[in-house]
């Protein structure tokens, strides 16, 4: 007897849900997507959606598009994620853009890609993106032909760049596995050929307004000379060798709060030349000594082994060298980059 009171109960339910899912889809459906094309001109003017698709588990808006001064948007789907607790709450589960095509240039930022990804709500996270970047430039680099798919909490992801060119150092096909977990993006680990040697590191991200980063990168046989011609410092000075180390580099969106590089030269060491007259003089004055002495230090030395560390202090990045050959020791300072440039200073 109870279980035919069970089987009568549970049929019922089933049809009362099916009559209401006929009902929202003829009624419903015409009204919210009038709703839905109010609410979205509020936030932006040019802007439309040409279809809606309700579910007892989602509602679907299709053919999304959204037009502003620098920016295009095309939403091919976006879901939102609802049950009965969170109807009551007023709030929604999940949120998803399936398909969207993104044209932007604002600030110095030129960006097209295609991208789906998933929200949690709740718990303020991603459950998963897919990312294909073919363009990006920025004042600070340019990235080409960027892929990108993770999961939340899975390491299984795929991570490739085709190209990537900062300040004229250009790298070529990095790749590496990513996860994500909570609010980071984590890539690891990241591989690279770079300046005619191996690079392994990671690289982390905060999803969120503030976009924390930071990158760790352990690199072998790295070629000095490479490195010297795709900074454009020939006239300064030329250098010969292989070096490795370790990099680290933070930051925060557009801004690179620090760079650090500890790395070592391998035998059998190489050949340093300093070009720049101004530079040796000022090695001259700080070291009491005579310019025609520095100059004759500096030209054609050969070093056996040396210490290179990286640097960033006051907005400038540098290279402190510090070599040991059979003429003797030799130390100095050579400024790469002065992130200032251009601005005013106090």
């Amino acid at each position: 007897m109870p279980r035919r009171i069970f089987v009568k109960i549970f049929f019922g339910f089933v049809i009362l849900v099916v009559i209401f899912s006929a009902v929202v889809y003829f009624f419903a459906k015409p009204i919210l997507l009038s709703v839905t094309q109010k609410e979205l001109h509020k936030v932006f003017k040019e802007s439309s959606v040409q279809g809606i698709k309700v579910t007892l588990n989602f509602a679907e808006f299709q053919n999304i598009k959204i037009r502003e001064k620098r920016s295009d948007v095309y939403i091919k789907k976006a879901r939102v994620y609802y049950d009965l607790r969170s109807i009551l709450d007023k709030k929604i589960n999940k949120a998803e853009a399936i398909d969207v095509d993104l044209n932007f240039d604002k600030d110095d930022i030129k960006i097209k890609a295609k991208a789906s990804l998933r929200l949690d709500m709740a718990a303020k996270t991603i459950d998963y993106i897919k990312l294909n970047v073919s363009s990006c430039k920025t004042d600070l680099f340019e990235i080409e032909g960027l892929i990108l798919s993770a999961s939340q909490g899975q390491d299984t992801g795929e991570f490739y760049i085709k190209g990537i060119n900062y300040n004229n150092l250009k790298v070529a096909d990095v790749m590496g596995k990513s996860e994500l977990k909570g609010k980071f993006l984590r890539i690891k680990p990241l591989l690279v050929s770079f300046l005619g040697g191996n690079v392994k590191g990671e690289f982390n991200i905060t999803l969120d307004q503030d976009m924390d980063y930071n990158l760790s990168l352990d690199t072998q046989g790295m070629e000095i000379r490479r490195f010297v011609d795709d900074m454009k410092l020939n006239e300064k000075f030329d250098m010969t060798g292989r070096l490795g180390g370790a990099f680290y580099l933070s930051g925060k969106g557009q801004d690179i709060k620090d760079i650090k590089g500890d790395f070592n030269t391998g035998a059998p060491g190489g050949v340093l030349i300093i070009k720049d007259k101004t530079f040796l003089e000022n090695v001259a004055k700080q070291s009491n000594q005579s310019p025609d002495i520095i100059v004759e230090s500096f030209k054609n030395y050969n070093y056996n082994n040396g210490i290179i560390k990286l640097f960033m202090e006051s907005g400038n990045i540098g290279l402190d060298l510090k070599l040991d050959g059979n003429s003797g020791k030799r130390s100095l300072t050579v400024i790469l980059h002065d992130f200032n440039k251009g601005k005013e200073k106090p």
